[in-house]
C-alpha cells in the first residue's frame, strides 16, 4: 500500500515537472537557455526568422545526418569535437539540463 502511494506521489510530482518543462521551439528562443538563435538560423516556417550566421544553420537533414547521440554530444559540450568553438557547453555548464538537451535534439531532428 505504501509502495502505491509512493509511485502515485512520484508520478504526480514528475507530470507536474513535465507540465512546466518548456518546449524544445521554446528553449531554442531563450536566453536564460543559451538563445540558440543568436547564432543558427532555422529553415523557414520552422521557428523564428533570424540573420544569424556565428553557427551553421540547422537543416533537418544535416541534423539528422549528425545522429542523435552526436547531436546530444553536442549540446552537452561541443568543445570535445571542436576545441576552437564558441558554442558554449550547455551541459557542462548545467544551462540545460539532460531532458531539455533531449528535447532540443528531438526538435532538431524533427525540422524540414
Amino acid at each position: 500500500m505504501k509502495r502505491g502511494l509512493l509511485f502515485l506521489a512520484l508520478a504526480a510530482i514528475a507530470l507536474q515537472a513535465a507540465a512546466q518543462a518548456p518546449a524544445a521551439s521554446e528553449l531554442f528562443a531563450r536566453a536564460d537557455k543559451g538563445a540558440c538563435l543568436a547564432c543558427h538560423q532555422l529553415p523557414a516556417g520552422a521557428g523564428p526568422a533570424t540573420r544569424a550566421d556565428v553557427g551553421p544553420a540547422l537543416s533537418g537533414a544535416r541534423m539528422r545526418s549528425l545522429g542523435r547521440a552526436r547531436l546530444a554530444a553536442i549540446l552537452q559540450d561541443p568543445a570535445v569535437d571542436n576545441p576552437q568553438t564558441v558554442m558554449p557547453p550547455f551541459g557542462r555548464h548545467r544551462i540545460l539540463t539532460r531532458a531539455e538537451i533531449d528535447a532540443l535534439v528531438e526538435f532538431l531532428n524533427a525540422l524540414p
